[in-house]
């Protein structure tokens, strides 16, 4: 199955996975939890929406390390929604994913976020 940003604004809606803005729809990325670099593929588990600017701020960071960094500059992150991701990979085909997943999952265990409006 292709992955498309259609599909991934109708699974989770416009907003950007990390800061929450809803960008015009050609400043929408297409951002892998488990980076290509750390094994990540291309699979409906493994990618959320994402600005482009947070796609490229993040870089090939674990998404726990950068909820955490943006939570530091004040960011309203929805840590909720990245957790309902992140157990998304836990169903995974690709071992990788599973296990990438349940890391994050734990390190974001303690991570308590305010709600984003």
């Amino acid at each position: 199955m292709a992955v498309t940003v259609e599909m991934l604004l109708e699974r989770d809606g416009p907003a950007c996975a990390w800061c929450g803005r809803a960008p015009w729809r050609r400043d929408l990325t297409l951002e892998h939890l488990v980076p290509r670099s750390r094994g990540g593929h291309l699979t409906p588990e493994n990618v959320v929406l994402a600005c482009g600017r947070c796609n490229r701020r993040r870089g090939a960071r674990p998404a726990d390390a950068y909820v955490r960094e943006l939570l530091r500059d004040g960011v309203a992150v929805d840590v909720e929604g990245l957790r309902t991701a992140l157990r998304r990979l836990l169903d995974a085909d690709r071992r990788v994913h599973r296990e990438a997943g349940q890391r994050q999952l734990e390190r974001l265990r303690s991570v308590d976020a305010p709600v984003r409006p």
